[in-house]
């Protein structure tokens, strides 16, 4: 094992550290976490797809979803967060196993006003309530209205969360919905992130209730 990899072993002062460092060591231990496919239009009408890590639900009610798009190496700012400022909407798009390929060619940096819907042979489906586009093939999209974005700073690697209002949910597979609005998760392939270049299929699942104090 490397020397400083050995001193810092035990206790790392993410303040002396710098944050790429924190950033891959997080990643690592911080999971299975789920992919936030992020389908977002231009004020042009330009369409964009990109996946996100940083993603999860944030609230019951309101329902709200959220995503961090960083800034890029020169400071800009990404595509889907642009778009969202634009259009002050996005669609999030369930990662299922059959669409891991699309979902990572996705993920390539392709100029602005790009759709990725093209590049990578998806269809762009009309949303019922919001401009942006939902990703015909996956099982469940959601729409989202913009809620409020967070900037954490304005310099290359600082992030801008997203928060997004759920305004509508599409189940292309009604089968995947058992009763009273639950989703069987042995019938949904989710694929979530780790760390490095890895990513994880749905694994055994199992039940536990929740105990009384």
């Amino acid at each position: 094992m490397d020397a400083q990899i050995k001193a810092m072993a035990k206790f790392i002062d993410a303040s002396k550290t710098d944050p790429k460092e924190i950033y891959k060591l997080m990643i690592g231990f911080i999971g299975p976490r789920p992919i936030g496919w992020i389908s977002t239009v231009s004020s042009k009408g330009k369409f964009n797809l990109a996946p996100f890590s940083f993603f999860n639900m944030l609230s019951m009610n309101p329902s709200l979803l959220g995503f961090c798009a960083g800034l890029q190496r020169d400071g800009s700012k990404k595509d889907s967060l642009r778009n969202v400022e634009q259009t002050k909407c996005f669609v999030h798009n369930v990662v299922t196993k059959e669409l891991v390929d699309p979902m990572n060619q996705s993920s390539a940096v392709y100029p602005y006003g790009v759709s990725e819907f093209d590049e990578v042979g998806l269809t762009a489906l009309k949303s019922q309530i919001v401009e942006a586009p939902r990703v015909k093939e996956a099982q469940i999209s959601v729409e989202c209205k913009l809620k409020q974005i967070v900037s954490f700073g304005n310099k290359p690697g600082n992030s801008h969360l997203v928060i997004g209002e759920v305004l509508a949910i599409h189940i292309n597979d009604h089968g995947l919905l058992e009763s009273d609005f639950l989703v069987d998760a042995q019938k949904l392939k989710l694929v979530s992130r780790l760390g490095k270049t890895n990513y994880m299929d749905m694994g055994p699942v199992y039940s536990m209730t929740r105990p009384q104090a």
